[in-house]
Parts: structure tokens; C-alpha cells; sequence
């Protein structure tokens, strides 16, 4: 989609680059087979457990916060309170989900034998489950809230919004 501000181009980016970690992990997830564990030394297996702790730790909860703090109260006022309960409702769902696996992502890093069967087979469920949230989340804004609020804006809330971003 074509945006016309640099706060709704940032996280339309954002939600296409989401879609493609989480693409990844799904296929991460299912990749082993049922019973059997990835091998977690592996470059692939690394880089994908990189990418979703830095999603985990700063992108999705700083893309939830501008949102929130920002973008939300101002979409509410134009009459689209509806549409706000049901995407704080998502991220509350999202990141009780991401504050479940973070430490199983941190273990599988720090750790050279990754994680113990029980911990796997918890890892695997509920990140099968915070992909498949925040992919329906993305797509719900993507599609419906960023052109929405992309058309409320004007170029000085859009601009004030954008640099607060880039500060967060």
C-alpha cells in the first residue's frame, strides 16, 4: 500500500518484516518433526532465535507502545473505539504469549544443548500460538487500522509521531 506518512510506511514495513520472521519460525517450529528437537547450534537455528528475541525484546513491544500511547487515543476519538478494544486485546494476548517463550528463546541461546524436551514441546505450542496471534494482528492493521489512521493524520501529528518513534 501506498502511505502517505512516514509513521504509517514504518509499520506497514514493520508488519511485512513480521510476517516474514514469523513465516520462519512456523517452519522452524514444524521442521523436526513432532518428538525430535532442532539442532540448536545450527546457523539457521541461530539466526532465527536471534530475530525473534530482538522482535520479542524491543520491536513488537515498542511497535504496541506507539500504538497505544500514540495512535490508538486518536483513532478512538474518530469513532473507532471498537476497533482499538479489539487490537489491545490482541496485544495483550500477544505479549502474555511473548513474556512465555522470551526465556525459553534466551535458554536455547545461551545454552550450547538448547532446551530440555518439556521446555521444546512448551516453546513449540506457544510459539506456534504467538505466531499465528501476531500474523492475525498484523493483518487486522495492515489491512484495516494503519490506512485508516494513515488518512486521520495530519503532517504535524504524523511527523511528532514518527520522531517519537525513532526515539523509542
Amino acid at each position: 500500500m501506498d502511505f502517505q506518512f512516514e509513521i504509517s510506511k514504518r509499520l506497514s514495513r514493520e508488519h511485512q518484516d513480521v510476517a516474514a520472521l514469523l513465516a520462519r519460525l512456523e517452519k522452524f517450529l514444524q521442521s523436526p518433526g513432532l518428538n525430535r528437537q532442532p539442532h540448536w547450534q545450527d546457523p539457521e537455528t541461530r539466526r532465527i532465535l536471534g530475530d525473534l528475541r530482538g522482535a520479542l525484546r524491543t520491536e513488537v513491544p515498542n511497535h504496541f507502545a506507539i500504538e497505544e500511547q500514540e495512535l490508538f487515543p486518536l483513532y478512538d476519538q474518530e469513532g473507532g473505539s471498537d476497533m482499538v478494544e479489539l487490537l489491545l486485546e490482541d496485544h495483550r494476548v500477544i505479549l502474555d504469549l511473548a513474556d512465555e517463550i522470551r526465556p525459553l528463546v534466551d535458554k536455547a541461546i545461551a545454552s550450547p544443548e538448547g532446551l530440555s524436551q518439556a521446555e521444546w514441546e512448551t516453546f513449540r505450542a506457544k510459539g506456534q500460538a504467538f505466531a499465528s496471534e501476531l500474523s492475525s494482528h498484523a493483518e487486522k492493521e495492515e489491512f484495516g487500522f494503519v490506512p485508516a489512521m494513515d488518512e486521520l493524520l495530519d503532517s504535524g501529528a504524523a511527523k511528532r509521531i514518527f520522531d517519537r518513534y525513532l526515539q523509542m
